[in-house]
């Protein structure tokens, strides 16, 4: 044991002293911080104290077998007193000195283990690293504070059948600083800056300057008299300086702004280093000004939009650079928010508003897995379409035991998906405006008999009733895909002369910032489980609007008869004394791939193709076709329930399916918001498909297209799929690995360089 406690010491004072602690060529990078050496000089003189403890009680318990042979004199003099007094010539100190280094050496553990958190832990195992990289990987808060974070490697496509692992890159998060101590470093306006976004944030302030406060910069001295901050000055850079002031007033956050280039009585780097080395070693984050790879978090430029009523609200839209350019930051926050509308705050504070009326009882939500997807299936409502009824008089007498009563639960859960695609669908505009008495109505639907209300409620739009009295018309218009640049010349006409417009809650906001103010416009509330009742209501509206001489559109996404039940209006409109208009759009079956670089068709590869929808009438499920090889499947409305759609694809047994199972290996791609600046690809095969879904957030409107088309024109190319008409299943499979590059799924999104100047230019 004597020979462990020596080399324990010998490796603690190496440690501390003698190790280059900043050396690249340090071969473990966490040496660098030499984390290990307080707990190495700890153990070996708790082993040494540990050890004469044990003597003594050995002693105790034996009735002084080794030592009781000594008179009084000797026993003392010789035994006790060499050691109480700390000192053994021939090994090392046995109890005064080992004593206090255990209580030093566990005070600095303690106090270390006492700010330590998960994050800051993931931050030190991966910093020790950052000097290897050019570009060091920070952490940007969205709202006014970053922390520090372990950074995530993006995964980037080099080629179609390839990927490469990107440099480090920030994970910007929301951060409230809340009751935390930071300590803000400097005199300069900057400081004040600092000082002024943590202390709004709820943070204690502490400022520290070189000088007295009558130097600093007045905002500082304003915010002194306030209250809002405290003072201290600190001359010295010496590193014990800071290593006590730090757990002293037990900083969480450090901000050092007086590096600035140009600032009057700028801080040297070796001071800048020193305070970094001293906060490093404490665990604690810092930034620096000017000096990025002496920052372990930065600053994004933050723009937080108003409200209503002149109040702030709560969107707040952040962007950093990583402390690679701090105006660029500020530039492309500009350039950001000048094309957001300006009450886009007060569409965020009304939503917010909405989810609390939604969870207004708590018993559903005391589930923490309460965000539910957009496109989840939901039981639709017991509302039978007038469509086929025949009129709404027939709709309106239908017995009363044909109504199913909904649990409080359910209602729940029903009201807070309305506000899920309410805040994905509507109009920023639109939201805005909402009044109290609007958030009311839009969730009364839920809050009656669901069976009827949906012909009761609906929310605010124009009066129809003063229209002139002349006959009117009524047209069923296609708005294409989603882009503005893809809607026809006439649907654009019918748009500019219509009187009121009936919009599908699909149709883009980019649409709808078409039609001229002074025309009336009502959205859908075709949300789930009220599919039927949304569609009677549309329909009854239109029919009053052209019985009362309204030029009335149709508003439809894609095209009208390309599952838009266009054919039900028109029967219905007919029955009712009006021969309805069609103009046709551009169908996202075919326009959605095709903005992906898929053809539907393609010679070697594609034949033939066949259309389904995902869902049936009133959410039941629908036979999907067998595997054909040379024809593609595309799946309208069939996002929602993927994992049920690839069961049935895939399954041995083929319930649900006509014809021959789908191989696991064959490409996928979910297609999502086609057309628009953010439409999205994922492209995976069907057995890793729903692995790669449940790690990325959703953007519908989806649609699913399967088959060898989704990878034929990927880089070179692979357009001669069908000419090998013996291909194993191992080449076929060896094909998409090759084309996935070994992932589990690929991502592209965004639209191509030439549509953007070009549906840009249209726009």
């Amino acid at each position: 044991m004597n020979v462990i406690e020596v080399f324990l010491a010998i490796e603690y004072l190496y440690l501390r002293h003698t190790s280059p602690r900043s050396s690249t060529r340090t071969p473990n990078p966490s040496h660098r911080y030499h984390a290990h050496a307080p707990l190495v000089g700890f153990a070996g003189a708790l082993m040494t104290l540990s050890k004469t403890a044990l003597y003594f009680l050995q002693e105790y318990f034996c009735d002084w077998c080794m030592v009781g042979h000594n008179d009084r004199f000797t026993f003392w003099a010789v035994w006790v007193a060499t050691n109480v007094s700390g000192f053994d010539f021939q090994i090392k100190t046995w109890i005064l000195i080992p004593f206090l280094v255990c209580v030093a050496l566990g005070r600095f553990i303690a106090q270390a283990l006492m700010r330590d958190t998960a994050s800051q832990i993931a931050y030190l195992e991966w910093s020790a690293s950052q000097s290897q990289s050019s570009t060091p990987g920070t952490t940007s808060i969205g709202s006014s504070t970053p922390i520090p974070i372990k950074p995530a490697f993006d995964q980037v496509e080099s080629d179609a059948f390839s990927s490469t692992i990107a440099a480090p890159a920030a994970l910007p998060l929301t951060f409230h600083p809340r009751d935390l101590s930071v300590l803000v470093v400097g005199s300069n306006r900057l400081a004040a800056t600092r000082a002024t976004t943590f202390s709004e944030a709820g943070a204690k302030v502490t400022v520290v300057t070189q000088s007295s406060l009558s130097d600093a910069a007045p905002e500082l001295k304003q915010l002194k008299d306030a209250g809002r901050i405290a003072h201290q000055q600190l001359e010295g850079d010496d590193s014990r300086d800071w290593s006590s002031l730090l757990p002293s007033l037990n900083i969480s956050l450090v901000c050092v702004t007086d590096t600035l280039v140009g600032a009057h009585s700028r801080r040297s780097s070796a001071s800048a280093k020193t305070i970094y080395d001293a906060c490093s070693s404490l665990r604690i984050p810092i930034n620096i000004s000017d000096q990025p790879l002496y920052s372990t978090y930065t600053f994004p430029s933050v723009h937080r939009f108003p409200g209503q009523d002149g109040v702030t609200s709560n969107l707040q839209v952040a962007v950093t650079t990583n402390g690679q350019g701090c105006r660029m930051a500020g530039r492309i926050k500009r350039e950001i928010v000048s094309r957001l509308p300006s009450n886009v705050g007060a569409a965020v504070d009304n939503v917010g508003k909405l989810r609390t009326k939604a969870k207004s009882a708590p018993k559903l939500w005391e589930d923490e897995n309460h965000d539910i997807p957009l496109n989840s299936p939901v039981a639709q409502l017991p509302t039978p379409s007038i469509s086929r009824v025949g009129s709404v008089e027939k709709l309106l007498g239908r017995p009363e035991e044909d109504t199913e009563e909904l649990s409080e639960e359910e209602q729940q859960l029903r009201r807070m998906r309305w506000v899920h695609q309410m805040s994905e669908y509507y109009s920023f505009e639109h939201l805005a405006r909402l009044k109290e008495d609007d958030l009311d109505q839009a969730l009364e639907l839920w809050s009656t008999n669901p069976s009827s209300s949906s012909n009761e409620v609906s929310l605010r739009h124009h009066d129809i009733a003063n229209s002139t009295k002349q006959k009117g018309k009524i047209l069923l218009i296609g708005s294409g895909p989603g882009h503005p640049g893809l809607l026809t010349v006439a649907a654009h006409h019918a748009l500019k002369t219509a009187t009121l417009i009936l919009s599908d809650k699909l149709v883009p906001s980019e649409i709808l910032a078409l039609i001229p103010s002074t025309t009336k416009l009502h959205i859908a509330k075709k949300f789930p489980g009220n599919a039927e009742g949304a569609q009677n209501e549309m329909m009854e509206l239109a029919l009053a609007g052209a019985q009362a001489g309204e030029v009335v559109v149709r508003l439809k996404q894609g095209d009208p008869f390309v599952y838009g039940r266009g054919g039900e209006e028109v029967l219905y409109f007919r029955e009712n004394g009006f021969e309805s208009t069609v103009i046709p759009g551009i169908s996202s079956a075919i326009a959605g791939p095709l903005m992906m670089n898929i053809p539907v068709t393609q010679r070697g590869v594609s034949e033939s193709l066949v259309l389904c929808t995902g869902v049936g009438r009133q959410g039941k499920s629908v036979k999907l076709p067998g595997y054909v090889k040379s024809r593609p499947l595309i799946l309208l409305m069939g996002v929602a329930r993927i994992n049920q759609i690839i069961q049935t694809l895939t399954s041995e047994e083929g319930q649900g399916r006509d014809g021959a199972r789908y191989p696991g290996y064959l490409p996928i791609g979910i297609i999502e918001r086609a057309s628009s600046p953010d439409q999205r690809i994922i492209m995976s095969s069907l057995d890793k498909i729903e692995g790669a879904l449940k790690k990325l957030d959703e953007r519908p409107p989806g649609m699913i297209i399967v088959g060898w088309s989704v990878l034929c024109l990927e880089g070179r190319g692979k357009v001669d799929i069908l000419d090998d008409t013996n291909a194993s299943e191992g080449s076929e499979r060896g094909i998409v690995d090759g084309w996935l590059g070994g992932e589990e799924y690929k991502v592209r999104e965004g639209l191509q360089e030439g549509w953007r100047d070009l549906l840009g230019e249209v726009q």
